[in-house]
């Protein structure tokens, strides 16, 4: 992986609340916080894992990330050690789409000819390096075809209605194909012919030019664009700051998924990632699934994940009797995993 490619950017999505969360970490924690800003395993939360995942290829001074003005505690304690990312805040939550624009128009206003790369931040993966890997693909597939933008898919490996899906129409080569059909979050019966049919899960993960992407959505949701106009002119001036908080709160709101991806099929192609363990961690039953099959859970759910500074009353001990909860899932990890997975498994206790 080249990771000097100087009009390559990431992106990371961290405006959300975490409100399908709320209730398992606030048993955690003992109060509320959005999951984005949790540490579910090792030491480092969610957003943490994306953004030093992002920098395996991208470097920090490329990495832009949108969160929630009212997220500022959690991003400065989260943030402190990377001065050089960049934090984009929004007011309020107007959905993906706008919470995608807005990043979005502040790299291509510095670099009309830059690669997005863009992630979720409430993502489980295992293999970091082999799925940056896909990415690095991916964004190779952009250079050569500017036109086109890339969704890296997932392999099912069990019933899940929550997900977007992606049915793969024309093969290209290397694990490419032509995107037949988006379907975002379907129902139980149609989430059965799709794993049926071998169509992978949309991880979200997205791949293209800004350029490409904007003109995407002027063309699914002009509303959006033509009310982002009052922001989008001062972009990169000194009123900026001051007209995202007077106007971002008028924005339209569009899910990305729904408004845009399916409506640009002819227009997508899906990277199939294989031999990487991953995971959307949005939700409270995957999430403790997902630890369970990987032995960082007791058959009776008690867990302590960290030590928090403010409510140390709600640790939970992994093993009783021990207290240093990175040490105890290891150990766990030593104990079940073969020993080409416990390189990984060291990796992302971090």
């Amino acid at each position: 992986m080249n990771p000097n490619k100087e009009n390559l950017w990431g992106i990371v999505l961290a405006g959300g609340e975490g409100t399908r969360l709320r209730n398992y970490v606030t048993q955690i924690y003992g109060y509320h916080r959005p999951k984005q800003y949790c540490t579910f395993i090792g030491t480092r939360s969610m957003v943490q894992h994306t953004v030093d995942r992002l920098a395996l290829l991208i470097p920090h001074d490329r990495l832009m990330m949108i969160a929630n003005t009212s997220h500022s505690e959690y991003i400065n304690e989260e943030f402190g050690e990377y001065p050089v990312i960049k934090i984009v805040e929004q007011p309020c939550m107007r959905e993906t789409s706008a919470g995608l624009l807005l990043p979005l128009s502040k790299i291509h206003h510095n670099n009309p000819h830059s690669t997005i790369v863009m992630f979720p931040s409430d993502h489980f993966i295992l293999e970091e390096e082999k799925f940056m890997g896909y990415v690095d693909q991916a964004v190779n597939f952009v250079d050569n075809n500017p036109e086109k933008i890339v969704l890296l898919g997932i392999d099912a490996t069990r019933f899940e209605t929550g997900y977007g899906w992606i049915e793969k129409g024309e093969i290209y080569s290397n694990d490419f194909s032509d995107v037949k059909k988006f379907w975002e979050k379907p129902g139980v019966i149609t989430t059965k012919i799709l794993i049926d049919k071998k169509c992978l899960i949309n991880t979200f993960v997205l791949i293209g030019k800004s350029k490409t992407i904007i003109e995407c959505m002027k063309e699914c949701v002009p509303a959006l664009i033509k009310s982002f106009d009052s922001i989008g002119v001062h972009i990169g001036s000194e009123y900026e700051e001051v007209m995202i908080k007077r106007f971002f709160k008028y924005l339209p709101s569009f899910n990305f998924s729904k408004s845009v991806l399916e409506k640009i099929t002819s227009q997508l192609v899906v990277l199939n990632v294989k031999g990487v363990n991953w995971s959307d961690w949005g939700e409270e039953d995957r999430l403790i699934e997902d630890l369970e099959l990987m032995k960082y859970l007791l058959p009776n759910k008690e867990v302590k994940y960290r030590v928090d500074k403010k409510n140390p009353v709600f640790q939970r001990d992994f093993l009783k009797g021990k207290n240093d909860s990175s040490y105890n899932h290891l150990a766990e990890a030593n104990r079940f995993a073969t020993s080409s997975q416990l390189t990984t498994f060291h990796q992302a206790f971090k």
